[in-house]
């Protein structure tokens, strides 16, 4: 034999490319091929069976398939299933395709789709069973169930679009909030859920979508098919593929109308509140009470009317309105009118004393300001009474823009505002009255003092030439004793007026604040005992017993000489003049503390009934029998006193218990 002559191998007959052919189809297909004889063992067992069920074929192969693939509690009924058709040739799952769960090599379970065929082999029964694994397929359709059952049965409405804000789905919930049913809006544009003022939302929202971002607890204000506005809290998430790209939105959607109106509602307490105990007048405050009411709904102008108490008629005291050239002509013709009676929205509140709705204003027969209001395209109006101590005191009404239906809850809160307001304005109609009165007051109080500086210089001035004259002639020699007693009498007279005269003035100048003081560090001691001295006769003459204790250690004071001196001297004449003979007078001076001077007046005299020894100190008051000069000695007196940052006070057990006048001043450094 030739050594370069090879073998030939024999040429692979029909048979065996039948073989080749149907291990390739077998190694490749995506499907679990399983093949099982009449014994029920399996004889062939697939790439993708391997796969699928964890084992290798030299493992299957030769096995019972039931052990092999199906879960114990269903084996049995498969080895009934096997002798039933060997015995009769009936399979109720042959040429059918039936979902089981099968059993891995590792022991856990698997569903699957099967579907089995049979053919005989040497008039053999033989059965294929073809598998495909859809536990992954049957998990997400049940998170898709899930996430349906979800979505539907949300409070929250839940709303998907495209990227061109078309929508796509729709729940039931978005049903009940928007009032469309599916068919209307799947396939619309999202804008006719916005409101025209609100459509530039949409493309901002759509452009943060296409960057992935999400827009989470956004607040705004919806439609609803009806054509009203709600408050709605929004989250919107991006859509995306299994790509990862983009490809819409979901929106969950919260109707929050009932919370932003509790806020708005308290927001609008507390700024009325805040406004009338800030504010000094409504027409300072009204246009922005006004305005915070507004603020609670959906109202564009109103007005504050009040009530002429002389002929019952309402003119309006101040408006508010959002700046619309429109809504500035209807403020003008609210001002421009007055009602009378039960005349337009405020006059039939007022009569009634009760909050009352206009659905539509320009239909409404009782609303002298129809046509105003159409020009400025309002509709609905709301009006409540301002009440205080059971009477009306004016009215607030608000419009809107659109009609309007009764609001319990609106009610309820303008019944307290109406009070509060009321309140205000009924304190200050008040307190313009007395501010009126005190003017009226004031002004008589000027023209008092004014007289009073006049005629206490026209008064004056002829005295000053009588003492001087009746000063000089007492002490001539040789006059006639009558005509010597005469002429002191002309002199102590006169020097009384003289002090009548001076209170007056001193009075006047206190009250016009222009008394002068002169301070100095002086000695009280010494300044009593100067007023002493000018009562040491008037004392001697009614027989008094003067006691004098100065027991103060400091008793220097910064004071205006004169004055303090004029203040011992009044209450010392007072003690003299009202305590009556062979009485007793009382001087008393101590330090009750450091930086501390105590000077009391004692007498055992008339005294003072409790209830007086207040009014004491008032000017022109005398109280008790005895009625002596123009009662302003210690008026002027306890002024004095509290100029020099003291105090003056007066105390008395009674009626023929004396009296005691105790001032306090600070001593001088």
């Amino acid at each position: 034999m030739d050594p370069n002559e090879h073998e030939k191998a024999p040429s692979p007959t029909p048979q065996d490319w039948l073989e080749g052919l149907n291990r390739a189809i077998l190694d490749s297909a995506l499907d679990c091929i399983i093949v099982m004889n009449a014994s029920g063992r399996v004889v062939e067992f697939n790439t993708a069976a391997e796969r699928v069920f964890g084992y290798t074929r030299e493992q299957a192969v030769g096995k019972e398939l039931a052990e092999l693939i199906i879960p114990a509690p269903l084996r049995e009924r498969h080895r009934q299933g096997l002798r039933r058709y060997l015995e009769t040739g009936e399979g109720p799952v042959l040429g059918r395709r039936i979902e089981i769960t099968g059993i891995r090599a590792d022991g856990s379970e698997i569903l699957v789709e099967l579907a089995i065929t049979t053919f005989h082999i040497q008039k053999e029964p033989v059965f294929a069973a073809y598998l495909r694994d859809i536990t992954a397929r049957k998990q997400g359709e049940e998170a898709r169930r899930t996430l349906v059952a979800i979505i539907e049965s949300s409070e929250d409405a839940i709303i998907s679009k495209d990227l061109d804000g078309k929508i796509t789905s729709w729940n039931q919930a978005a049903e009940r909030l928007y009032g469309y049913a599916p068919e209307e809006v799947i396939g619309k544009p999202i804008t006719i859920l916005i409101p025209p003022e609100r459509q530039g939302e949409e493309p901002r929202i759509l452009e943060r979508i296409r960057r992935g971002e999400p827009v989470d607890h956004y607040e705004t204000v919806r439609r609803r098919k009806d054509g009203t506005l709600f408050d709605i809290s929004v989250t919107i998430s991006p859509v995306k593929d299994e790509n990862g790209q983009v490809i819409g939105a979901s929106k969950i959607t919260r109707d929050i109308t009932e919370r932003i109106q509790n806020e708005r509602r308290r927001t609008a307490q507390y700024a009325v509140a805040s406004l009338l105990a800030g504010s000094w007048s409504l027409a300072e405050a009204g246009p922005r009470i006004v305005e915070s009411i507004a603020a609670i709904g959906n109202w564009v102008s109103g007005s504050i009317w009040l009530r002429d108490k002389d002929d019952e008629q309402l003119h309006c005291e101040t408006t508010w309105h959002q700046d619309k050239p429109e809504l500035e002509n209807f403020a003008k013709a609210t001002k421009a009118i007055t009602l009378k009676g039960n005349s337009g929205l405020p006059g039939r509140v007022m009569m009634s004393g009760k909050p009352a709705w206009i659905r539509d204003v320009t239909q409404d027969s009782n609303f002298p300001r129809a046509a105003a209001a159409a020009a400025a395209n309002l509709r609905g109006a709301f009006a409540f009474p301002l009440c205080a101590e059971g009477e009306v005191n004016g009215v607030l009404e608000l419009f809107s823009p659109e009609t309007v239906q009764p609001d319990d809850e609106l009610l309820s809160l303008v019944q307290a505002l109406g009070s509060q307001i009321g309140l205000f304005v009924h304190r200050r109609k008040i307190e313009e009255e007395l501010q009126r009165q005190k003017e009226v007051a004031e002004t008589a109080n000027a023209a008092k003092d004014r007289f009073l500086a006049t005629l206490s210089h026209e008064l004056r001035t002829p005295l000053t030439p009588i003492l001087i004259w009746a000063g000089g002639m007492v002490n001539e020699a040789g006059l006639p004793p009558e005509i010597g007693e005469g002429l002191e009498m002309v002199c102590r007279n006169v020097e009384l007026e003289a002090r009548l005269i001076d209170d007056l003035l001193d009075l006047t100048r206190i009250t016009r604040g222009k008394l002068q003081l002169h301070l100095r560090k002086s000695n009280a001691h010494d300044l009593l005992g100067h007023a002493m001295d000018i009562v040491r006769s008037e004392l001697a003459g009614r027989q008094l017993n003067l006691s004098v204790e100065l027991f103060a250690a400091d008793h220097h004071v910064l004071a205006d000489a004169s004055r303090l001196q004029q203040v011992f001297w009044n209450v010392l004449r007072n003690a003299s003049k009202f305590t009556p003979e062979h009485g007793a007078v009382t001087v008393r001076t101590f330090n009750p503390q450091p930086q501390a001077l105590k000077i009391e007046i004692s007498d055992t005299g008339v005294g003072i009934e409790p209830e007086h020894l207040e009014k004491i100190f008032d000017a022109f008051e005398q109280v008790g029998a005895r009625r002596e000069g123009l009662g302003l000695g210690l008026a002027i007196s306890k002024a004095i006193v509290e100029m020099h940052h003291g105090s003056m006070h007066a105390f008395s057990e009674g009626s023929g218990k004396g009296a005691k006048f105790v001032i306090d001043l600070a001593t001088a450094a």
